[in-house]
């Protein structure tokens, strides 16, 4: 076999080899954007808009009122700060709070990404996240029950505070995946002439996928 030929075989493989991968890459983003039609449901490709901006709107003034939240009832609250410092890392409560807020909101979003795209490790860590998060939450109220540190009202209140900020932080964050997610779709179905059937329009009676030469 000449040089030349061996050059156009390499060159044929390696095209075979490319096409594949963006047939594999295009198989998986169809996939992707079918799982998110499934479980958000927007009825047709122009509802998207509205989805997003709702969605974003909504975890925008969460995100807000969980900021008030924190300043009203814990960095100027009455709480006296020097005690019920916690054991991890000697964080006082104001700061036990925003951490407790960024590790929920970043193990929230990890968890969400990681069920939508099929990743393992962002799962991992965001369950480790869970667990510091559970462990600075109720510190507190174990400190007021086992402890003379604090009160067991002082230690049941700050848990709730703690609580609170979490689910809400939790919530924000799913709400910004969510939008994130309706953008991406709303991209790739502009991208790829896709369109949004409504289970009318579709065999198995569910929301789809179809082409806009269909």
């Amino acid at each position: 076999m000449s040089d030349g030929d061996i050059m156009n075989s390499e060159g044929s493989i390696s095209d075979e080899t490319a096409e594949d991968s963006l047939d594999s890459m295009s198989e998986a983003s169809i996939e992707l954007a079918t799982r998110l039609i499934t479980r958000l449901k927007p009825e047709d490709r122009a509802s998207i808009f509205k989805m997003i901006a709702n969605k974003a709107y909504f975890s925008g003034g969460l995100g807000t009122i969980i900021l008030v939240f924190w300043w009203l009832t814990v960095d100027t609250s009455s709480d006296d700060l020097s005690t019920g410092v916690s054991t991890f890392f000697s964080l006082d409560f104001s700061e036990v709070a925003l951490t407790v807020i960024g590790l929920g909101l970043l193990s929230s979003l990890l968890r969400d990404f990681s069920r939508e795209l099929g990743q393992l490790a962002p799962a991992l860590l965001s369950g480790a996240l869970i667990i510091l998060c559970c462990l600075y939450v109720l510190e507190p109220i174990a400190l007021g029950v086992l402890t003379d540190e604090l009160t067991s009202s002082d230690g049941i209140w700050r848990t709730a505070r703690l609580a609170l900020l979490w689910l809400g932080i939790t919530y924000c964050a799913h709400l910004l995946v969510d939008a994130s997610l309706l953008a991406w779709l709303k991209k790739f179905c502009d991208s790829k002439g896709f369109e949004i059937a409504p289970p009318s329009g579709r065999e198995d009676g569910r929301n789809g996928l179809v082409s806009d030469e269909a």
